[in-house]
């Protein structure tokens, strides 16, 4: 598949336009211009800040109108499907990008989607006993208690269902008959399906870990809640899909959490995309609005870096969705290579920015003049007027762009911090 990028960055501050505009610049509005050093170009869309050709890179989008955010955001997925990075894209409710990312890759037979449109999220899904373990030990929060222990059970229900023939699936899991498992486990062996030694070892490990299935049953059905709208049920039309099997197929996955506050369902994700990364995936991570403070476990996945994945994190106030944590701001914006700022409605994050973009030397130039009167020798019967003027030169800090420019910009109005580029970018995003 190849889906073509055609914006260009055409400099405004060039050309005819340019020049006639510098005839009119004093000595000192040129040097504030170079001190400045902001570029500004003529109005594009926003994937030309996103070439294929020269990689994908980690970026931010804050603020503006959701159109123009949603358009980065896609701009970035065909960057990284265009260097044969996966993609998974996190969201809560944000149907314009479910469209978009849709009518995008649905024609390439690469795009997933998990929704309430598209109920398919199993979490088991092509995951082995020991990694559903490991999922189950590390999402459960620490309220439900679950111990180590609980690992071996889990491990002899995966064994009793595999000697059954059926595939692992939380559905399977979620309505285990834990009262009536020793006795399936004896009727396996009596039907000739396992012998004394595998009856002996599945009943071995459910004891060991048999104190634990209340409190697994108990997770099981809070994540049942969480997941109800999105859950793959056999014979409902869907593929199951869960992040590792989208990732081994090298989809663009589009997953939509309802809400933050699902915690469970969060660190199930989370869980699978850092299993993802010891199983050796490389892939693009796209966030829309997902506010740090709602889960620790993304919070801490999102600021660990690696370069094992290139991430975009989108916000109508990417300040606001830190929660406060200055340092994940520090981090997050320190790692991104791309920057792109839209209007804000916060003073507070207006001016986070604006520290951002930085400061610079302003030149101001003043203009004064005296007059008065002489007498130009001890002869002469009347004084003689004159006058005399100075120009003074004064220096002082102002920011690159100041926190009132960054909420009073326009519809698709932009700063664009490209470290890629090495230059702050001024301009008019279409779309």
């Amino acid at each position: 598949m190849v889906i073509t990028l055609s914006s260009e960055l055409q400099r405004a501050d060039k050309g005819i336009v340019g020049f006639l505009k510098s005839l009119t610049m004093t000595d000192t509005d040129r040097a504030n211009a170079a001190n400045r050093s902001v570029i500004e170009y003529q109005p594009c869309a926003v994937d030309a800040f996103f070439e294929p050709n020269r990689g994908v890179y980690n970026a931010v989008v804050s603020g503006g109108e959701n159109r123009m955010r949603v358009n980065a955001l896609v701009s970035q997925a065909i960057c990284a499907i265009e260097n044969n990075f996966p993609v998974i894209i996190l969201h809560e409710g944000n149907h314009e990008l479910e469209s978009q990312m849709r009518n995008t890759f649905t024609s390439s037979g690469r795009y997933l989607e998990i929704s309430n449109r598209t109920p398919c999220f199993e979490p088991f899904y092509s995951l082995n006993e020991l990694e559903i373990a490991n999922q189950i030990l590390e999402a459960a929060p620490k309220e439900y208690d679950i111990r180590f222990s609980a690992r071996y059970y889990i491990e002899g229900v995966s064994e009793y269902l595999k000697k059954s023939g059926k595939r692992l699936s939380f559905k399977l899991f979620s309505t285990c008959p834990h009262a009536l498992l020793f006795d399936k486990v004896e009727d396996l062996r009596m039907q000739g399906k396992i012998s004394d030694a595998e009856e002996q070892e599945i009943k071995s490990k459910l004891m060991m870990g048999q104190s634990e299935n209340y409190k697994l049953d108990t997770y099981m059905a809070s994540l049942k809640m969480e997941m109800a709208n999105l859950m793959y049920v056999p014979r409902n039309g869907q593929h199951p899909t869960n992040i590792i099997s989208a990732l081994s197929q090298k989809s663009v996955l589009c997953v939509d959490l309802t809400s933050a506050t699902n915690k469970l369902l969060l660190n199930t994700i989370v869980f699978q995309l850092k299993l993802a990364l010891t199983k050796g995936y490389r892939y693009t991570l796209l966030v829309d609005s997902i506010p740090l403070n709602a889960n620790e476990s993304y919070a801490t996945f999102l600021k660990t870096p690696t370069d094992r994945i290139c991430t975009m994190i989108s916000s109508d106030d990417f300040y606001s969705m830190m929660g406060g944590d200055e340092r994940a701001f520090a981090t997050l914006i320190g790692n991104s290579q791309i920057t792109v700022v839209m209007s804000h409605t916060s003073g507070n994050s207006a001016t986070k920015w604006a520290e951002v973009f930085g400061q610079y030397d302003k030149y101001e130039t003043s203009y004064s003049r005296s007059k008065g009167s002489s007498r130009r020798t001890p002869f002469s019967l009347f004084a003689s007027p004159h006058q005399s003027s100075s120009v003074s030169i004064s220096e002082r800090r102002e920011y690159i762009v100041k926190p009132e420019a960054i909420m009073r910009m326009g519809y698709g109005e932009a700063y664009v911090l490209s470290a890629a580029r090495g230059e702050l970018a001024h301009l008019i995003l279409n779309g």
